[in-house]
């Protein structure tokens, strides 16, 4: 039984990262490009077609950036805070279920420790209900390596969630950055722009 829900935790783990990964390599665009044409739209005064701009490649710094260009007119504050607002969306789109990495990463040692303490439970049931000149090798031998399988496969399923769940959240973070930068950018833009005008 122990081993079937660290087998269940396993298969909901490797789900849960493959989906991240491809909901994260999704959103992925190349920043240093979109920026550049952006700018270019914005100098231009041509702000629908920065916004088109941003529909053309969805993702989340291309969602946030729209979020603030839409206020434009409104002032720096509106901006900054349009941008924060969906920024808050996108961080919560990103991390959507990584925290059950986490989860299963924390609990898959304590399911194998609770196998390997059953197993020790049966392995002295046995030899308490035998005598000692009649306890059976074989017996105590297969609760003992039960209890040891428990403890290793809870390991063999940890290890890699932590891994996993470290390499979601530092991507989450690269675009946490990458979004800070681009938004200030562009709200530093919009700013010169509409005092320009």
């Amino acid at each position: 039984m122990v081993l079937i829900v660290i087998g269940l935790c396993s298969v909901i783990g490797i789900a849960i990262f493959i989906e991240r990964v491809l909901y994260l390599n999704k959103i992925d665009i190349d920043t240093d490009s979109f920026l550049i044409e952006l700018k270019s739209s914005i100098e231009k005064g041509d702000i629908a077609e920065a916004v088109q701009l941003c529909e053309n490649r969805p993702g989340a710094v291309s969602n946030i950036i729209r979020a603030g260009i839409l206020q434009h007119e409104r002032g720096r504050e509106y901006v900054e805070n349009a941008m924060e607002l969906r920024g808050m969306i996108e961080i919560a789109k990103m991390e959507k279920n990584s925290r059950i990495l986490s989860i299963i990463a924390h609990i898959c040692p304590l399911i194998g420790l609770l196998g390997t303490v059953l197993g020790f439970i049966k392995a002295f049931g046995e030899m308490k209900m035998s005598s000692l000149v009649e306890i059976s090798s074989t017996q105590i031998g297969e609760a003992m390596e039960y209890a040891l399988v428990a403890t290793a496969a809870g390991l063999v399923v940890a290890i890699p969630a932590v891994l996993a769940y470290n390499y979601i959240v530092s991507r989450v973070e690269g675009v946490t950055v990458e979004v800070q930068a681009t938004a200030a950018e562009v709200v530093d833009l919009l700013t010169f722009q509409d005092k320009s005008y």
